[in-house]
């Protein structure tokens, strides 16, 4: 039975107003104090039979006659009403659906594909970073292991038109796909290009070939992780000093580890029409290996007569601390 919030709204409030009219009953024909007239106004309409609580007058007999035959059918009826709601609450549902009213308001958003090891580690990286994100998973494992999280998810096929349309994939900015089948990556890669032609496709490939052919539907970038975990392992072998300092290893809390990141000049960043020269020493934490401009032109190791634009991005090197606060000082963003 589906049951109204109007309907349980006036269900409330003909409980209140039936409580009201006994307990005011009893007040002003008996002299009882309000929580005495209170009681005997619920024992009355749920029978419990515990008495009266003063001996009652004939007055208060017949007005006692009154609340049980017209009030306490009426009340019993409504608690039952209430009890049927509340044991045919949804609570599933209505926490999906205040979790879709929030992915209703992202914009330039990134919608993540899978949350199996890969997905989760960037699902992390995105939440420490204050990027906002929806996830699309449909294996119930993972789906309970979302649950625990306080990230922003969608049970359910990311190769289903209906999965990529909740997610506000029209508004995002990126889209990742890191399910681990090659037909599934190309489909998704081909339904995103399509519902928005704007969005940054990563997806995860298997090999070369299938690299190949899901770049031609529509992906910018398709990572291998096979090949990426044996070139780390051979860049442990041929400069153990290198991958030492950046630190590739995988230990993602450490706020002093060395990497390399993307900061926008945003229209309000301070750094707008000032020289690197004038700006350096502001950002002496950090090494700016390349400025991407806006046309996508790339400026490498800027010259320190260099113009900061709108919409130049920074490739910086340094800690997440220096990032942190160079976003801050200078007003960059970490998206465009």
């Amino acid at each position: 039975m589906v049951i109204s919030r109007t309907k349980i709204f006036l269900i409330c409030l003909l409980i209140i107003l039936i409580l009201g009219f006994g307990t005011f009953g009893f007040h002003l024909i008996e002299g009882w104090s309000f929580i005495d007239s209170l009681f005997m106004t619920s024992i009355t309409l749920t029978t419990v039979g515990f008495g009266e609580v003063h001996p009652l007058s004939d007055g208060g007999k017949l007005f006692t006659l009154v609340i049980i035959f017209f009030g306490a059918g009426i009340f019993t009826y409504s608690i039952s009403i209430l009890m049927s709601y509340m044991m045919s609450y949804d609570f599933d549902k209505r926490r999906r659906e205040k979790m879709q009213k929030k992915i209703d308001t992202l914009k330039k958003h990134t919608v993540v594909c899978g949350f199996g090891r890969m997905g989760a580690v960037i699902c992390h990286e995105l939440s420490r970073n204050n990027n906002p994100f929806v996830v699309i998973e449909k294996r119930d494992d993972l789906v309970n292991e979302l649950k625990k999280t306080n990230y922003l998810w969608i049970e359910g096929d990311a190769a289903n038109d209906d999965c990529m349309e909740l997610s506000g994939l029209e508004r995002a900015k990126v889209l990742v796909s890191m399910i681990d089948n090659d037909s599934e990556a190309l489909y998704i890669s081909l339904a995103g290009r399509s519902i928005n032609p704007d969005l940054h496709i990563i997806a995860r490939g298997t090999d070369m070939t299938a690299k190949k052919r899901i770049l031609k539907a529509g992906a910018d970038k398709v990572v291998l992780p096979i090949v990426m975990s044996g070139l780390q392992v051979a860049e442990s072998v041929l400069n153990p000093a290198v991958e030492d300092f950046l630190d590739l290893t995988g230990d993602n809390k450490s706020e002093k580890r060395i990497q390399l990141a993307d900061l926008f000049v945003t229209k309000d960043s301070s750094l707008i029409n000032e020289s690197l020269h004038s700006k350096g020493h502001e950002m002496s934490d950090l090494i700016i290996v390349g400025i991407r401009k806006h046309d996508k032109s790339f400026v490498f190791k800027p010259e320190s007569s260099y113009i900061f634009n709108e919409g130049d991005c920074l490739i910086a090197m340094g800690s997440r601390e220096a990032y942190n606060r160079a976003r801050k000082h200078f007003q960059l963003s970490t998206i465009n």
